[in-house]
């Protein structure tokens, strides 16, 4: 068994510890077994996220769903970087550009969070 091997199976056997639950279904990329871990759905050898979709009418309501929430992630992460940028800095110009910068991230980070609950709701109607 290979090191992947051994962290594979790690992960499985944690999941189900967990609580996750093994499906029947099959990551269309690896072919190993999905897991139902907090009402989603994850490939835990492939270690991603799994969305079905009934139809091809479904497949760009559900990348948007992905990209919007990926979205929201990094712009979490740009303010936490920015956070640290601007704790180090001195030179007042430099703060007043860093301050508007995590200003405009923020806002961007609102609407763009704004949008997924949005569409989070409609999926669900």
């Amino acid at each position: 068994m290979s090191s992947d091997d051994g962290e594979y199976v790690r992960r499985m056997a944690d999941a189900l510890r967990s609580g996750a639950r093994m499906l029947a279904d099959h990551c269309p990329v690896c072919n190993n077994p999905l897991f139902e871990i907090g009402g989603q759905i994850w490939c835990l050898k492939c270690n991603k996220r799994v969305i079905k979709v009934k139809g091809e009418e479904d497949v760009e309501d559900a990348l948007t769903s992905v990209t919007l929430t990926e979205v929201v992630k990094t712009l979490t992460a740009k303010v936490e970087e920015l956070n640290l940028v601007l704790k180090r800095a001195a030179d007042p110009e430099e703060i007043g550009k860093l301050a508007e910068t995590v200003k405009t991230v923020l806002e961007t980070l609102e609407a763009a969070s704004r949008l997924r609950r949005q569409f989070t709701k409609e999926e669900e109607s």
